[in-house]
């Protein structure tokens, strides 16, 4: 009895190559799922689904990033410190003692009548805060973990059929 087998090179060159097709195709998965996250983050979560936009910085700060490596590829949606660095009081909440520093304060009320604006100075002091963290980050990202995983899982297998059977 003779066996004789044909393309068994091609087929071994395909399986080898197939962690980087698996890699290349979650990684364009993964990025499209951090912009996904970016926007739900800041069209539902910051425009007054969690929070509302007051300045716009925060909304402005939300950032993503993926990096891959041979072992992984890692997406991240967070805020940027530099140009929000209260996003942090707001994710987390705060309990414990605040420094306010010495700052002009325009005053149009006083004992509850109108008065004529002006300025006046707050002097420096400390006050005592209690504030409960309103979570737009991590919320989000446990509202969408089941079709993020679900559509991750699809990625991969569609590029390992796709790859194995090309």
């Amino acid at each position: 009895m003779t066996v004789e087998t044909t393309g068994l090179t091609e087929a071994i060159l395909r399986l080898k190559s197939l962690p980087d097709v698996v890699r290349a195709r979650l990684t364009g998965q993964i990025t499209a799922e951090a912009i996904r996250l970016q926007g739900i983050i800041k069209d539902d979560k910051l425009s007054g689904g969690v929070l509302k936009n007051r300045t716009g910085r925060l909304r402005a700060s939300i950032n993503y990033r993926v990096a891959s490596s041979a072992q992984s590829v890692t997406g991240i949606v967070g805020a940027d410190m530099n140009k929000a660095g209260y996003a942090a009081f707001h994710e987390y909440g705060f309990t414990g003692t605040e420094q306010v520093r010495e700052h002009l304060r325009t005053m149009s009320v006083c004992f509850g009548k109108m008065v004529t604006p002006r300025e006046v100075l707050v002097r420096a002091h400390q006050r005592r805060v209690d504030y409960p963290g309103r979570s737009f980050l991590r919320s989000t990202l446990s509202e969408e973990a089941e079709g993020i995983k679900s559509r991750l899982a699809a990625a991969v297998a569609e590029a390992a059929t796709t790859e194995v059977s090309s």
